[in-house]
């Protein structure tokens, strides 16, 4: 009864990712129509400057208190455990907002790419606002609340964006405005609705301290090198090249790849709290993952350019090159963040942060030295060298762990 409906939560989430991202691609072509390349991959190098500092700010505090909520029994301490994430989100937030007016003084060369910082402030707690989301309705088994999160903002958003641009014009500001403040207004909800309870937050504050020290501490230096590095790419081709056109197509590729990690870490988050009593990984859900990902991605590379081509037009079409080559990556990837899920339901901080730092090693030196020397095709070719020595990585540290819990060592 348990695993059925585990099935069911993996195929509610994976449907609502996979709508999410249908609708995502929807709200590209909806930005894509109404803006130039140059101005569509302005706004994304803004996101991407956003979402990189955001990135650097939760110190694993936050995956620290998803993994107390997986182990815990007791309702009314896992909503103490949201309580004191949200007094942590308000910390980060403040210091995200205050990052904006510097990133306007960085950017003084260009005034118009400068002013998008000044304009994003009022909206750019998105990224911090979904972490939280994330983190919490995977520690808490919430599976309905994170799908609500995926899909809802882009059904808000696609059809009032179409509305507001074709009657009022489409611009950077007018797109980073409308777009985030859908979202942030729809996480906010969210995130009242998982009920964080305020009391007897001390006791609770250094259950996350100790948890954090031995576990999250190490997936965020994990992070630091993996996660961040993944804006890294969007932030050096703009530099490396004259305008964000460049930026445009490869985050676009990104966009449209994206559902074939999704399925893989699908099935770790939704097992996530049942990982954590399991000494490996059932054969029936590796199984099931390994096919519907083979399957999906045999079906991506047959559907992809033609779509890409009808959607955004031929100006676009090296966009569906470009996600050809990465969905074999993707995949790879994807069946990597399931182990990773495994691993840290069971505590395993330092194996990820080592798979994770490996990962970003390469992805420094690739976003860096092969855009500078092969523009996005430098970029792509990371991004698969990535995803294998991450996946590598785990698959060894996961082989490894199940090694010792047999044998009584852990």
């Amino acid at each position: 009864m348990e695993m059925n409906k585990q099935k069911m939560q993996v195929l509610m989430l994976y449907a609502s990712s996979l709508v999410g991202v249908f609708l995502g691609v929807l709200s590209s072509i909806v930005n894509t129509r109404f803006l130039n390349p140059a101005d569509y991959g302005d706004v994304r190098y803004v996101q991407n400057i956003v979402n990189f500092i955001a990135s650097l700010l939760l110190f694993g505090y936050f995956l620290s208190g998803s993994r107390l909520m997986a182990l815990s029994t007791d309702q009314n301490y896992t909503r103490r455990v949201k309580g004191m994430m949200v007094l942590i989100l308000g910390v980060a937030c403040a210091v995200l907002l205050f990052s904006m007016p510097v990133c306007y003084l960085l950017h003084q060369e260009n005034s118009k790419l400068a002013w998008l910082f000044v304009v994003s402030m009022p909206v750019c707690l998105v990224p911090l606002l979904f972490n939280y989301i994330e983190q919490t309705t995977q520690g808490d088994n919430q599976i309905g609340r994170l799908s609500l999160a995926r899909l809802l903002p882009y059904l808000l958003y696609v059809p009032i964006a179409y509305f507001v641009y074709k009657n009022y014009e489409a611009t950077s500001e007018r797109m980073i405005l409308l777009q985030w403040t859908i979202y942030s207004a729809v996480y906010l909800l969210i995130i009242i609705s998982t009920r964080p309870k305020f009391k007897q937050l001390r006791p609770v504050w250094k259950d996350l301290q100790k948890e954090n020290r031995d576990y999250g501490i190490q997936l965020y230096i994990g992070s630091l090198v993996m996660v961040a590095t993944n804006y890294l790419a969007g932030i050096s081709l703009g530099f490396f090249n004259s305008d964000n056109s460049e930026v445009g197509f490869y985050t676009l590729a990104l966009t449209v790849t994206s559902p074939l990690a999704a399925l893989p870490a699908i099935v770790g988050t939704t097992y996530f709290k049942k990982f954590a009593t399991q000494d490996r990984i059932p054969t029936k859900v590796l199984r099931f993952t390994v096919l519907m990902t083979l399957g999906t991605c045999v079906i991506f590379l047959l559907l992809i350019h033609p779509i890409v081509v009808f959607l955004y037009t031929e100006k676009y079409a090296v966009v569906g090159t470009y996600a050809s080559i990465l969905s074999v990556a993707y995949c790879i990837h994807g069946l990597g963040d399931m182990l990773n899920r495994y691993l840290g339901s069971h505590g395993q901080g330092k194996a990820i942060r080592n798979a994770s730092i490996a990962n970003g090693v390469f992805k420094l030196i690739g976003f860096t030295a092969l855009v500078a020397l092969f523009n996005t095709e430098g970029a792509i070719a990371t991004v698969i060298v990535c995803d294998v020595v991450y996946f590598s990585c785990l698959i060894w540290y996961y082989r490894k762990f199940v090694r010792e819990h047999a044998e009584g060592k852990v």
